[in-house]
């Protein structure tokens, strides 16, 4: 063999191995541009997204000029009933369209119950839930294995969001994804250019109002869903880096979007906002 030849061998090997170390340091990264693209059919479709950007922005012109202080106000069920404004309800076209990708997400995955979407971050994710709180973090809603796995609520809870407190899980990952983006709302400003958020269900969709950025740990009296309101409220202020002002009364529900964080040993980084249900008419 002349040398010629042992060169062209040495460089195909040479490029060989260098691209199956590509593929072994990027293949968690390629496996999940893989799932979430094999989500687009299933995304809330662009017009919907922009028509809730747009609403979100709304409601950020209105409330940028609220007070930050903390103002924890408790009222009647009745009194409650009396506060729906203009603000509960989105273009009847829009929450059809959101309830139908969901729909359709849960038929063709079962264990995806909903949509998540805050409007400019990255989180853009369908919501599973499993048997247990183990599974899905090293799985997609297809149920492939996936180092990053998928966004997904704790099983203890009702599946349609009716829990007093409803838990969302998600890794933090290094790029970005997933629930990364929660890290950034324990910086005052970023939260509060951040504070709604949307979840779309089969059956309705929910507008999300932020009101806390809490630091804890993995085993903190917040996860447990046992723990009545009144109770729950005032300890999640306690942990909170970050807070806003809210009402609440008996029958409201709350979502808390929960992922590790490094600031002390099984630390967890807790983003809450109140679910106020939507209506359609806008």
């Amino acid at each position: 063999m002349n040398k010629k030849n042992i060169l062209r061998i040495a460089a195909a090997v040479s490029a060989a191995l260098l691209l199956g170390g590509f593929y072994v340091y990027f293949k968690d990264d390629i496996a999940q541009d893989k799932a979430e693209n094999d989500l687009l059919p299933f995304k809330p479709i662009i017009v919907s997204e922009g028509t809730l950007d747009k609403i979100t922005d709304d409601l950020m012109e209105t409330t940028a000029a609220e007070t930050t202080a903390v103002n924890v106000s408790y009222m009647t069920d009745d009194e409650a009933s009396l506060t729906t404004t203009a603000s509960d309800t989105i273009p009847d076209e829009v929450r059809q369209s959101l309830m139908e990708s969901a729909q359709s997400l849960n038929e063709a995955y079962p264990d995806a119950i909903a949509w998540l979407y805050i409007p400019n971050t990255n989180i853009s994710y369908p919501v599973t839930q499993g048997r247990d709180n183990e599974y899905y973090l090293s799985h997609t809603y297809d149920g492939s294995s996936l180092k990053a796995g998928t966004i997904f609520l704790d099983c203890r809870c009702e599946n349609r969001f009716m829990n007093p407190v409803n838990i969302l899980y998600g890794h933090s990952m290094k790029n970005g994804t997933m629930f990364a983006g929660v890290l950034n709302f324990a910086d005052n400003s970023y939260f509060e250019s951040h504070r709604y958020g949307w979840l779309s269900t089969p059956e309705t969709v929910y507008r999300i109002d932020f009101f806390s950025c809490a630091k804890t740990d993995s085993n903190d009296e917040l996860y447990n869903g046992n723990t009545p309101i009144t109770e729950w409220i005032p300890h999640i202020y306690e942990k909170s880096v970050v807070q806003r002002e809210t009402e609440y009364a008996d029958n409201d529900r709350f979502i808390s979007l929960s992922t590790c964080s490094y600031e002390f040993k099984n630390a967890r980084t807790v983003l809450t906002g109140r679910l106020v249900e939507m209506t359609g008419g806008r």
